[in-house]
């Protein structure tokens, strides 16, 4: 199945439940792909947040029931919203006018059409392909494109920490343990062990759902670093709700932010470190946050992975493993800025760093593979690495 059809076949799915509980993982299956995968590919596809899109299509989906007649609380309730009067803000704000108006002689209300993605190919017209454009690969397949820029490390921390403030959770997703990443889960692999009464530092932390797996198995203390004020914001907020309390602090991994030396036990990060302007810096920063003997853990996107799309059951490379250049992905109206290191980098870093590494996992699960045996990203991980994980020790 193509992706334009099965993309729309998504979108019959979610139209059809407007008025339901939407399952975005019924919308992802259809497409071959975890929930994550569909929202990014929705999002670079639709330049929308998929929430977003269906809380529009929802109010102006109301207008029409409202107009036809039907009872408001009726239509609020229908659509999702617990009040009349929260349904009644949300209404306003997007048509301009109050429910109670719509049934009124010549008052519109504004539309929001249904999305249906099509492929145009025009024939007679080549273009020309822009040497600054390079591929951008998300799941199993090519997506839009990605623009090579300078390494400003300034200007790339400005990018990525606007980008997480705002529209972060939202286009990518949250990748929090038990997972390490896709198919590879940390309740197989058994990297921490025993954390009780142990300390751990988190390198970008994100809203604090790895933090509060680890509160959760009775760590000491708990500390988190995030280069985003917002999901700091979101994760002391959220530990709260949760019993659990944490030291956070807003800065970026690579900068000295007073996190104490020789301290913890644990140092991780779960798709985090890939986001630095200086490696070697970096390990050699959290090096000295561990104790003796202290482990560091963290996963990232496996670099053969970012080469190498789906086509038509076959694995084709879309860029050279060895291209360590910087790239800006738009998304959305924002963008992101990151660099594709080789595996080599990060061994050699850590190295460098004064660690040693007990133990590398690149093989996805396969118990999570058959979770979704019919997607195009689950045949990808099955022939090669789409996360890595490496476990290492402070000497």
């Amino acid at each position: 199945m193509d992706w334009q059809k099965s993309m729309n076949q998504a979108l019959d799915y979610i139209e059809d439940n407007l008025s339901y509980d939407i399952d975005y993982n019924i919308a992802a299956k259809i497409m071959n792909c975890s929930e994550c995968e569909f929202r990014r590919v929705f999002s670079l596809l639709a330049q929308i947040p998929l929430s977003e899109y269906i809380r529009l299509r929802r109010l102006a989906m109301a207008a029409i029931d409202i107009k036809r007649g039907e009872k408001i609380i009726d239509v609020a309730i229908r659509y999702g919203y617990e009040s009349q009067a929260a349904f009644s803000r949300a209404f306003s704000r997007f048509h301009g006018i109050a429910p109670s108006f719509v049934r009124d002689d010549g008052v519109t209300t504004k539309t929001f059409p249904r999305l249906t993605f099509k492929l145009i190919l025009m024939e007679g017209n080549v273009m020309k392909k822009d040497p600054n454009h390079r591929t951008n690969i998300i799941g199993a397949g090519e997506v839009s494109y990605a623009i090579s820029v300078d390494m400003d490390k300034n200007n790339i921390h400005k990018i990525n920490s606007s980008f997480w403030d705002t529209k972060g959770n939202e286009v990518i997703g949250t990748t929090a343990l038990p997972k390490y990443g896709a198919f590879i889960s940390e309740e197989k692999c058994h990297l921490f062990g025993d954390v009780s009464g142990k300390k751990l530092l988190e390198i970008g932390c994100g809203i604090g759902n790895s933090l509060r797996y680890h509160g959760d198995r009775k760590a000491s203390e708990l500390w988190g670093i995030d280069i985003s004020e917002k999901q700091i914001e979101k994760a002391r907020e959220y530990l709260s709700s949760k019993g659990l309390s944490a030291n956070l602090i807003c800065s970026p991994m690579e900068e000295d932010c007073g996190i104490p030396v020789d301290y913890f036990d644990f140092v991780y990060s779960i798709y985090g470190v890939g986001w630095t302007t200086d490696l070697e810096g970096t390990f050699s920063r959290i090096a000295t946050y561990l104790k003796k003997d202290g482990v560091f853990i963290f996963s990232w996107s496996h670099p053969i992975h970012k080469c190498v799309a789906m086509e038509d059951d076959l694995l084709s490379f879309k860029k050279s493993y060895f291209d360590e250049s910087w790239y800006s992905v738009p998304l959305e109206g924002g963008a992101i800025s990151l660099a594709d290191r080789k595996l080599s980098t990060y061994i050699n870093a850590l190295t460098k760093a004064g660690f040693i590494i007990d133990q590398m996992v690149e093989e996805s699960d396969d118990d999570i593979i058959q979770l979704y045996k019919d997607s195009d990203f689950a045949k990808k991980a099955k022939m090669l690495p789409v996360t890595f994980v490496i476990k290492a020790r402070k000497l």
